[in-house]
Order: C-alpha cells, then structure tokens, then sequence
C-alpha cells in the first residue's frame, strides 16, 4: 500500500491532550481553513468567519482531535440504510464495527455494546469529578437518567468517553506493510479507469499507477477538492474554472457541521467545584499528569460528562424514543480564566470576551456548550481556482434553515432550567452571569430573543465537518456521489473513505462514527478482491456481470 499524506508523521506534543488548543493554527500541522463570513452567525467572530483547523500529517485532522468519543444514535444509521439503498448501514450492522475499533475500558463496561480485547482504540472515561454529582442528580430531576449513551442511547446523561491511551492521544503506530511519502496531492488522472495519482514531492511533480485502486481519504473538505480539481464535481462550477468536467456529481454540496453555542459562564457560590487556573490548575497538574497520565491535562477540553435531550422541534412529532436526541449539552466545570487566549484560540473579535467575563475570570464557574445534534441548514465547498494550492471557498451557511436557531434556543433554555432551577444545582448557587453579551444589549436577559442573539454571535463549530462526497443509493440518486460501499459512481478504481461520505450527520461526535467507516471499508475492499482473485484463478465466488460492472457505478 502506498500512501501519500502531506505532513509526515504526527508532532509529539499531540500526544498530550491538553495541549489541543495550543497546537491550533500553526502552520506546519494545521492548513488553518477559515469558511467565507456567515450573514447568520458567527457575529462575534473576526470578519464573521469560523475557523477550521485542518490537520497535516499522518491520521490527518484526527491529530486534532479532541478525542471525544460518540456512537451517536441508532437511529442515524438506521437512517443511512435507508439513504444508501443497503441494510449494511443499519445499526444492528455496524454494531460490530463499532466494537472492532474499540479497546473499551469506561464506565459501562458491557460485552454487548462494548469491546475490550486491546486490539483498537483505547476507550476511557475522563476522571476529574467536578460537578458531576451536581450535573447528573440535575438531570434525574428532569427526568434524564444517566446511562451509556454509547449502547442504546436515548435521551440521557452520562460520563464522557475519551479515546485516549493511559491520558495520552490516541495514536495508532505506523503499519509497517504502509510506504509514506509527505507530498502535496495534486489531482488523479482518468485513462478509462482512474489509476494514476499525480502530487508533488520535494517541489518536484510525480506520479504513481495504481495497481488495484485509489482510495481517497482527505477529509470532508479536501476530498471534494481532489475531485473536483480531477474533473469529477458539478458541470457548471468546473467549466466556470476552465476544468474539463469528466463526471457530473454533486461534489461539495451537502456540506454538514455541527455547531454550537458556548453557553455561560454560570457562577458557583460554594467555591472549589470547579477548575480556576492558578488556584487549581497549576505545577503539581502538570506533574500529575507526566508522572501518572491522568487528572485535568488528560482531557483536551476539560469537559467530563454530556447529555442528550429532545428540542420542542423534536417532540412536536411525538414518538420520541424513535427519533434520535436533536439537542447535545457538553458539561465544562472550569472558568473563562484567560479571555485573551480564548479569543485568539477561537478568532472572537478583540475584547469581546474579555469584556463579557470582565470580573469573573477567578470565580468558580462552569460552561456548558449547546450543540445541534441534529442539523438542518446545508453548506457547500466550492474550489476557488484549478490551482490545487488554492484553499477552497467553504460555505457552511449556518443557521440559514430556521429549525437550526429553534432548536439552539430550546438547548440555552433547557440549560439554564437546569442550572437555575434544580435542587442540586440551586443548593450550591449556580446562576448565569447577569450581564449582557456584547452585541446583544438590546434585548432582555433570558427571553427568548437574548439567547437567539448570543447564539448568532457565539457561533462555533464543534470541528464535524462531513457530507460533501454523500454516499445514496447508486445512480439513481441525484444527490449521491458515492455509493454504499464507497465507489464513486460512474468512475472504476475509485473511492471515497472517509466523513465526506456520510449521509446525513449523526446526532454526536463524529470521531467514532469516522473510524467505524474506515473498518467498513476494509472489510468492502477486502471482499471485493477476494471476489476478484479467485475468479481470476477460475474459482467459483464471483459472477462474470458484476465483476464487470460492480466497481464502474
């Protein structure tokens, strides 16, 4: 197997998952992608643009990651079945490769959802405790039991699953049958099938043939740009940039992402519940860390429990348990101490934040981010010249479906219900911060116009970026670029693996979802040419028809 991946082996600080911010927007491990400015939200961001990191070197963006780790709801790929014309999809299905990828070892160890034989990726539950006494006793009260919400997930609470190995990221060694080359990928070449890849090494151009097949896996935005920089993508767009279009599919549409409103802070009376830099975080953090692998330097983000609830949007349709939570809360027990280097981490407006929590940085509080789990509003990635340096025009127009800030608005209210209103958190004086979000003055606090407002401005994505190479149900599905087991359709020799695939995005973090898709391919490729080869050796196992046509879709 050859595999070319600009950036060459992952830097070893990314080992340590603290330090996931601090390696953001450097340029020798992140492509710094920025989106065009959003007319629906992110007001408070520098020229109204959201800021998506994209990863170099080998595991791509997932070097990144903060490692939160997700199945999501049954019923998303249930869905997918639906969409892609196969019950390969279906939850009961990918179950199995869902436990393929894990090495569990949470909280709700149980051998019917979960795998612990220590050959995939070590699963772990954070162990700071701030707050989730508080957090889960909270919920029960609101009628949300705290449960796995990596089996049969429901609408719930529960620790938050890491993917992480004794508190380090989760990094696999290089296999050793892989030969790595660090180039830029230029475009692939079509000669009836498409088998010849040309990129660039060492500033000079190549390229390499293909024996079997080429398998693309560059992510939710540069996939679609290798495409389409090949020819294969919307008609109209690639002509307009002087690109000879070879294969007219929906390239880049459907462009899906989570995105959420960081929510607080909300303040906390009795003090020592949460994490305060220089009172809690300190030399004896770090050192706990690199002598013992744990405490609050092992988690990226300092969150350690999530919940999942159903918006009014949701419910009105009644028949909830068959619909998947539309709504994810991620509990965050430590303050805005440092609101400059929260600014310049996320691209805020200078002063925005600093203004906001201006008296609040060394007081005991906690964020709790609002996450659209199920998401409405479609973006698309356009190239923005055939020069394959040019990064691409990325346009995922939040919030311009309406159901998109109903359901944001229903997640802030829940919050503060929650926060405000609950016997366990009341007991210790939990309160959002009587102060207006700069920007959004106007309005009251805590009506429902306020928290639309905040949410426009506190505009972020949660880095889940997928959908622009969508898997459908063959040709006959004018929405689809690939088909359900990753073929582009119409080509020969090619594929997509990787989240630009997906269908419709599942209801929680994609990490998982993303490397249980990788497990599906190998066990589709492998199939394939085991059918192949032993009808080359004349053995029974593979119809003459679809060898011929099965791979040309």
């Amino acid at each position: 197997v050859l595999l070319l991946e600009n950036g060459g082996s992952p830097n070893p600080m990314q080992n340590v998952p603290f330090y996931f911010q601090s390696l953001l927007h450097i340029p020798q491990i992140d492509y710094e992608y920025y989106t065009v400015p959003q007319k629906h939200a992110c007001l408070a961001m520098q020229e109204q643009r959201s800021f998506w990191p994209r990863g170099m070197g080998l595991g791509g963006t997932s070097n990144l990651n903060c490692m939160l780790w997700q199945r999501s709801s049954r019923h998303d790929y249930d869905r997918w079945a639906k969409l892609s014309g196969s019950d390969e999809w279906k939850f009961d299905n990918v179950l199995r490769n869902f436990k393929n990828i894990e090495d569990y070892h949470g909280s709700y160890n149980n051998d019917k959802w979960h795998s612990h034989d220590g050959k995939g990726v070590y699963v772990s539950t954070v162990e700071h405790t701030n707050l989730l006494e508080e957090f889960f006793e909270a919920g029960r009260e609101m009628g949300y039991p705290t449960k796995n919400v990596n089996g049969n997930q429901e609408p719930r609470s529960a620790f938050w699953g890491i993917s992480s190995f004794s508190g380090t990221s989760s990094q696999q060694d290089e296999p050793t049958h892989l030969q790595i080359f660090s180039c830029f990928l230029k475009h692939l070449d079509q000669k009836q099938t498409w088998r010849l890849v040309t990129y660039k090494r060492h500033g000079v151009e190549r390229f390499v043939k293909a024996k079997r097949e080429i398998i693309i896996s560059a992510g939710a935005i540069d996939s679609p740009k290798l495409l389409m920089l090949s020819g294969i993508g919307p008609k109209d767009h690639l002509e307009s940039l002087g690109i000879k279009c070879l294969i007219n599919l929906p390239v880049g549409r459907n462009l899906m992402d989570h995105i959420m409103a960081m929510f607080g802070p909300f303040t906390v009376e009795t003090p020592g519940k949460t994490n305060v830099l220089g009172r809690d975080i300190t030399l004896n953090t770090v050192s706990d860390y690199f002598s013992k692998r744990k405490g609050f330097m092992a988690s990226a983000i300092g969150a350690n429990a999530v919940a999942y609830v159903h918006s009014s949007l949701s419910k009105e349709g009644g028949n909830i348990l068959n619909k998947p939570p539309d709504i994810q809360l991620l509990f965050i027990p430590a303050s805005l101490s440092v609101p400059d280097a929260f600014e310049d981490f996320f691209k805020f407006k200078k002063g925005v934040i600093q203004k906001y929590v201006n008296g609040f940085e060394d007081k005991d509080s906690f964020m709790v981010n609002v996450m659209l789990g199920k998401y409405s509003s479609r973006g698309e990635i356009k190239l923005a010249s055939a020069d394959p340096t040019k990064k691409p025009v990325m346009d995922p127009k939040y919030f311009s479906h309406p159901d998109d800030i109903r359901r944001m608005v229903d997640g802030m209210n829940f919050t503060v219900e929650m926060a405000e209103n609950t016997k366990a958190f009341r007991k210790i004086g939990t309160r959002l911060i009587n102060r207006h979000l700069p920007g959004c003055e106007k309005f009251e606090l805590k009506g429902e116009k306020y928290y639309e407002c905040y949410a426009r401005h506190m505009t972020s994505t949660v880095y889940h970026q997928c959908g622009t190479c969508r898997m459908g149900n063959g040709i006959k599905d004018p929405k689809a670029v690939v088909d359900s087991k990753f073929r582009v359709l119409h080509a020969k020799g090619l594929r997509v693996v990787d989240a630009s695939i997906i269908p419709e995005i599942p209801n929680g973090n994609i990490n998982s979802a993303v490397f249980m898709i990788a497990d599906k391919a190998s066990e589709f490729i492998l199939d394939y040419w085991a059918k192949v080869d032993n009808y080359k050796q004349g053995r029974r196992g593979v119809d003459k028809e679809l060898l011929s046509t099965a791979h040309i879709l």
